[in-house]
């Protein structure tokens, strides 16, 4: 009787076991599963391959050869849209200091006005031409791209002295004369201007600004650099939209 009188405990506590065990496994089971612990990029994830390739030294090169030059290019581009005049006036002395002739016109800054220049223009007025500000001065090499007239190209380097003056005439022939010069500003004006207001290399070229495009004040790129000539800021208005290198 005493055996017998056991089994129903004995049956009792195996149940028990069975039920710990299963509770057991299934909070093991949803341990196993827990989306807590599931990696943020899964394996063979879209996103998850880029991330590896990413890893890739060779990869990761050429990103940066390709795409850091692009951004640079952008912000500096941008930052001349929004900082650079529009307009300008460049008034030309000769060595002694006296007067020799002045010009006005659009100020090309950017890398898209600076290689449309005055291809988009049928004629310059006399007094008129364009100013093309760089942000550095180096040897520059500009073309008669799509031009409709002759013009002379003025070289102008940092301190504002004419390095080389080039008369350009038109040309329908490949590859294009190239006409180079030391220069920070370029200033296009009509064809022989220079020859007729007696202008040489070595004479002196002074540039006033008119105020920035952002409109927040009248000093220009120009005009922030110590060594470059007077930036004066003007409040002409512009008459003529052109454009060359």
């Amino acid at each position: 009787m005493t055996s017998h009188g056991q089994h129903p405990d004995a049956g009792g506590d195996r149940d028990g076991d069975r039920e710990r065990k299963q509770e057991h496994g299934l909070e093991q089971e949803q341990e196993e599963h827990d989306p807590t612990d599931q990696p943020l990029l899964p394996e063979g994830t879209i996103a998850r391959r880029i991330v590896d390739r990413l890893k890739n030294p060779w990869v990761a090169a050429a990103i940066i050869i390709v795409f850091v030059p692009m951004v640079a290019w952008v912000g500096y581009t941008v930052h001349a849209d929004l900082t650079s005049p529009d307009y300008g006036t460049a008034t030309i002395y000769d060595e002694n200091g006296d007067y020799l002739a002045s010009v006005e016109g659009n100020v090309a800054a950017t890398w898209r006005e600076q290689y449309t220049g005055l291809s988009n223009t049928d004629s310059l007025e006399d007094g008129h031409g364009m100013i093309f500000l760089h942000d550095t001065e180096r040897e520059r090499t500009y073309v008669m791209r799509d031009m409709a007239f002759p013009i002379d190209i003025i070289f102008i380097d940092k301190e504002g002295r004419i390095t080389v003056i080039h008369h350009a005439e038109l040309e329908n022939r490949d590859p294009l004369t190239e006409y180079r010069g030391q220069s920070k500003y370029v200033l296009e004006v009509p064809y022989h201007w220079t020859t007729e207001n007696g202008i040489d290399v070595g004479d002196t070229v002074e540039f006033r600004w008119g105020p920035p495009r952002t409109e927040t004040g009248g000093i220009s790129i120009a005009s922030s650099d110590n060594s470059s000539p007077s930036g004066v800021a003007t409040t002409r208005k512009r008459r003529l939209t052109t454009g060359s290198p």
